[in-house]
């Protein structure tokens, strides 16, 4: 945005005010925010401490109730290259100067979104230029001296970067060899994100920049209409393949179904050649805002949004630390984008991979893919409890194809005891029921060593007192649910009476044994 060393007067910051709150309230594909980073041109600093850009971040900082908006300024004078950003959202993490044969230098501003990883994905570098003005052949070859200079600076950083060339270019048409420079094959080649075939000219007006007014004013400002297009934002290739940092507009892929968020603010094409307030019907904003753009600069902002890469949010349920054996749980684990955007393209979508290997029932690997201000997906991991023993496992959430992702790989060591069920009394085959098997149980051990093995409490296999087994059978009894085992059994008796029953039975058992042993049995 050229402000033409403004604000510099109480009304020019009434107006400027104004075209803010214009701004952060006009929406585009879902997205109404104020300016998260201001590239200035023609700036003025008033002292060590004030500057315009400083009254812009004022201004911002009063509109949102916040204080986190910062100024990059340097040199003192009129006519500087100055930054406005919201250091809660991005970090400034440095700025370059860039000479050439021409007069004006440029500023290239190092950012990276808050949270996210030193990475050339996540790191987002704008050229701040205010190129050579004037339509003799010196000015324009200082321009395309300028422009040289920076296409060189961005080649050096390699094929990858995530550039924006922005300012006031002063390029009378598109056929001028600094405009040609700009978007020359190499590294850093500049694309038009609206993808102007040519300009300027009345099939395009809407897209014009320069000169809000058709009469001169006090401020020196320049007049004659909207008829150039001297504002702009370019970017590298890699702002307009939909991944991780990106541009938000048709020509960006995947996002045929957008609408183009790079916008002359203001500007709806019916001010072609004319001042920009020349008429109210037909317009995006109302006449106040058209009367504070026409009053505050003879240049329109360039408006546009970028989408920021996805953040991997993981959330893990509760997960007992024993288990039993055949005991079923199975954890939650779910998966969300967490970028923090006011709709859901403002943000990367979140592709990624959750992968389980150890002691899981459900071992494996499933793909996903996740966009911003959704709920998520839920995954169940299945924890194996076939068997007893130590058991342990990792969940791994990997979104390392999503370009730039913050908290991209998420690693979670599980570690659970699966332990032997405790016995139901009478459940002496250890199967969870207390059925026919159990009685034959019971009753095929009586007298043997093994009987020790099988609850409630161990017996002496040489002492089959009368109490101890009546007291085995009553468990069998008090606990007993059938099942398969019980398929050729004949219905239990009364406890009673079954007790009464088996140890008869035991008895004469033995009492026949013992006649077979010494002799026939009288009839």
């Amino acid at each position: 945005y050229n402000t033409l060393d403004k604000p510099f007067t109480s009304t020019d910051e009434d107006q400027l005010s104004i075209i803010l709150q214009a701004v952060s309230q006009s929406e585009r594909n879902g997205i109404a925010t104020p300016p998260h980073i201001i590239a200035l041109q023609e700036q003025r600093r008033f002292s060590f401490t004030d500057s315009t850009a400083q009254r812009f971040a004022d201004e911002l900082n009063t509109l949102g109730g916040v204080t986190s908006y910062e100024v990059f300024a340097s040199g003192f004078g009129d006519d500087l290259l100055m930054y406005v950003y919201d250091s809660a959202v991005v970090d400034l993490i440095g700025t370059q100067l860039i000479f050439s044969e021409g007069p004006r230098p440029t500023v290239r501003a190092q950012f990276r979104p808050v949270g996210y990883d030193v990475s050339p994905e996540t790191d987002l570098y704008l050229y701040n230029s205010h190129l050579k003005a004037g339509s003799t052949f010196s000015d324009v070859l200082d321009r395309d001296d300028e422009a040289t200079a920076v296409r060189a600076n961005a080649d050096a950083l390699g094929q990858g970067a995530n550039a924006i060339y922005l300012g006031d270019f002063n390029f009378q048409e598109d056929s001028e060899p600094g405009y040609q420079a700009y978007i020359a094959a190499g590294p850093g080649q500049a694309l038009d994100p609206i993808a102007l075939a040519s300009w300027p000219n009345s099939g395009v007006a809407e897209h014009l920049t320069q000169s809000t007014r058709t009469a001169s004013l006090a401020d020196g400002g320049a007049a004659g209409g909207l008829d150039d297009r001297f504002d702009f934002q370019l970017v590298t290739g890699e702002l307009l393949d939909g991944e991780g940092l990106s541009y938000i507009g048709p020509t960006a892929a995947g996002m045929s179904a957008t609408e183009h968020s790079y916008d002359a603010f203001g500007n709806d094409g019916v001010s072609f050649n004319t001042r920009i307030n020349n008429t109210s019907l037909g317009r995006s904003q109302p006449l106040a805002v058209l009367n504070a753009l026409h009053n505050f600069s003879d240049h329109l902002p360039v408006i546009a949004d970028y989408q920021v890469p996805a953040v991997l949010g993981v959330e893990l349920g509760e997960a007992p630390g024993t288990l039993t054996v055949g005991e079923a749980f199975t954890l939650s684990v779910t998966v969300t984008n967490d970028a923090s955007v006011v709709a859901a393209i403002g943000a990367d979508e979140l592709d990624y991979t959750i992968s389980t290997t150890g002691d899981f029932a459900n071992a494996g690997t499933t793909v996903g893919s996740e966009l911003a201000l959704s709920a998520g997906t839920t995954y169940g991991v299945v924890f194996d409890t076939s068997v007893a023993g130590l058991m342990s496992g990792t969940i791994e959430i990997d979104a390392g194809a999503s370009p730039g992702a913050a908290n991209a790989l998420v690693s979670i060591p599980i570690s659970f005891e699966v332990v032997a069920a405790q016995l139901l009394a009478g459940d002496y085959n250890g199967d969870g029921l207390v059925n026919g098997a159990d009685y034959a149980l019971f009753r095929n051990t009586l007298g043997t060593p093994a009987a020790d093995a099988f609850a409630p409490g161990s017996r002496d296999p040489s002492v089959q007192a009368a109490n101890v087994v009546a007291a085995d059978l009553a468990a069998v009894l008090a606990n007993f649910t059938g099942g398969a085992a019980d398929a050729g059994a004949v219905a239990a008796p009364a406890p009673g009476s079954a007790l009464l029953l088996i140890i008869g039975a035991t008895v004469n058992a033995a009492a026949r044994r013992r006649t077979a042993a010494g002799g026939a049995h009288p009839r």
